[in-house]
């Protein structure tokens, strides 16, 4: 098997796998691939990142729908082209799209995972990822591969709400040609003085017949409108502050809690590799401890060999010695 085989298998496995068991499984894999002779696969899976359990969750609904990001990125996609026109009504369709189907991907993921009865935390992490998925389309594609290692926030349709635009209502030209060819002088409806005596000039006439079309209700009309839109763009402003707000620290906590995470899984990591340490250490000592026994054993034998032919050397001299006693 080569190593890009190797690495994707790995990859499919870890991050499809709970990931209380990532790290033991991490580093069997990556002995496995050492010992099949490939260094540079082993180096890469070692590398791979522990999910948080918020990112896992997404992962798995990533491989069982496949769809679901290319969902997320068609209706990002919408959004971004009616925010683009400015279209209020189109947006306010699409602002309660969005919210369908991040709670129905919501609900999904936490089925597919077995987390139906996860807590608000994980659940807001999953909706802030879906939600970055629908306002940035690197996010949707990360989503789409199935390896998130965390959860996402981005700033971009934070507020939930579509900007709204007033549209003035058109001039009722035929009731304001009726009231400037039926009243009298004096009581007329418009704002605009009586003609002098003198027959007026063309420009004259073109002033005097726009300052009669500008009719108090309209004027009304129209600072109430320039009024109410400078309201909702203070509110629009307030809103994405506030959402680019949550967003930072969603972010902030983000960070916060794959820094712990990354903390806990490297010493998890020191841990495993130091109990790997320690058994081969005793093993060795196992290893030499027999190895002395049998060292001693022999020590024995030879001493007891030792002390036979001095026995028997004894015995021959002393055999000699009469001998020669004899002669």
């Amino acid at each position: 098997m080569s190593g890009g085989d190797l690495l994707g298998a790995a990859v499919a496995e870890l991050y499809s796998a709970d990931p209380d068991e990532f790290i033991e499984r991490r580093t069997q894999l990556t002995g496995q691939a050492r010992a099949a002779g490939q260094p540079l696969a082993a180096r890469q899976i070692a590398a791979l990142r522990k999910p948080t359990r918020s990112a896992w969750v997404i992962n798995q609904l990533a491989r069982s729908d496949p769809d679901s990001a290319s969902k997320l990125a068609a209706l990002g996609e919408r959004l971004r082209a009616a925010e683009r026109s400015g279209d209020g009504v189109r947006m306010r369709e699409l602002t309660q799209q969005r919210r369908q189907l991040i709670g129905a991907l919501v609900r999904q993921a936490l089925a597919v995972a077995g987390q139906s009865a996860a807590p608000a935390a994980m659940r807001e992490e999953i909706t802030a990822t879906f939600a970055a998925a629908l306002a940035d389309p690197e996010v949707a594609g990360q989503i789409q591969q199935g390896t998130l290692v965390r959860a996402a926030s981005r700033p971009g349709f934070g507020s939930g709400q579509a900007p709204l635009v007033l549209v003035p209502p058109l001039p009722d030209a035929p009731k304001e040609a009726k009231g400037k060819a039926g009243a009298a002088p004096g009581r007329s409806r418009s704002a605009a003085p009586a003609p002098p005596a003198a027959s007026p000039s063309p420009r004259q006439q073109s002033d005097g017949e726009r300052r009669v079309a500008a009719s108090p209700r309209q004027a009304t009309q129209e600072r109430q409108n320039r009024l109410a839109l400078a309201a909702q763009r203070r509110e629009a402003k307030l809103a994405e502050a506030a959402a680019r707000a949550q967003a930072q620290a969603q972010e902030r906590q983000a960070k916060l809690r794959a820094a712990a995470e990354q903390a806990v899984a490297d010493a998890d990591q020191a841990a495993a590799a130091a109990v790997q340490d320690e058994r081969e250490q005793a093993e060795t000592v196992r290893r030499l401890e027999h190895e002395l026994t049998d060292a001693r054993y022999r020590l024995r034998m030879a001493s007891a060999e030792v002390r036979r032919a001095e026995a028997a050397q004894h015995k021959a001299r002393q055999a000699l010695d009469r001998l020669a006693d004899q002669q």
